[in-house]
């Protein structure tokens, strides 16, 4: 199979299991972070094997979003579904492609090496190969809490829209709703690093199947 058509192929897998993990997600709302985490990191596979491959990882998000929106709306619970695809999917996106390394090679001159061996002189080109992230890491976390707001208002936004008893007795509790918007604060922080584990393993994974 040509390169191309196994990323498709791969990003069609990873879609699946992306919107199957949303589909549970509906379906058992107490257990949102671990397949909000798994549907994170399905969604970044294309990125683990390459950070050029940004537009699948895209792709396969595009999907889950349509196949998760969909089925929490019409099989279970939208409002565990909403934090997921608003916040999660898109916060390890964004972690994996800032963090992932780009290569620049730049000519520094060449030097001529004489052979012993041979009458002919030898032109050596000389080359330094610098390493850089694609994102620097303050825009990193810039993004982050920008998806973490976004996330809240589409979280608040699919609750009222959705389930107005629920969004009516969180919007009368001013205090509730203060500390759910505080406490997402800071697990900001905590989620980057649930999500550093997993992706070590997962790419780790990735990297012995995808050869």
């Amino acid at each position: 199979m040509k390169g191309s058509a196994r990323i498709i192929a791969l990003c069609g897998i990873c879609g699946a299991i992306s919107s199957v993990c949303l589909l549970l997600t509906s379906l058992v709302p107490y257990a949102a972070l671990i397949f909000g985490v798994f549907a994170s990191v399905a969604t970044v596979v294309p990125l683990l094997i390459d950070g050029k491959n940004l537009r699948f990882s895209l792709l396969v998000y595009a999907v889950t979003v349509v196949i998760g929106a969909v089925g929490g709306v019409f099989i279970g619970n939208p409002v565990a579904v909403a934090p997921v695809l608003f916040f999660c999917v898109p916060f390890c996106i964004v972690k994996v492609y800032g963090e992932s390394v780009k290569l620049t090679a730049n000519v520094e001159g060449t030097q001529t090496v004489n052979d012993p061996f041979d009458d002919e002189e030898t032109q050596v080109i000389q080359m330094r190969v610098n390493t850089k992230r694609r994102l620097p890491v303050w825009l990193k976390w810039l993004l982050y809490y920008a998806l973490l707001e976004i996330g809240l208002v589409l979280t608040f936004l699919f609750t009222w829209l959705l389930t107005p008893a629920v969004f009516e007795r969180l919007y009368s509790n001013r205090l509730v709703l203060g500390l759910i918007v505080a406490v997402a604060q800071v697990a900001v922080p905590l989620y980057d690093l649930l999500l550093r584990g997993c992706l070590i393993a997962a790419s780790k994974v990735v990297r012995k199947i995808y050869r």
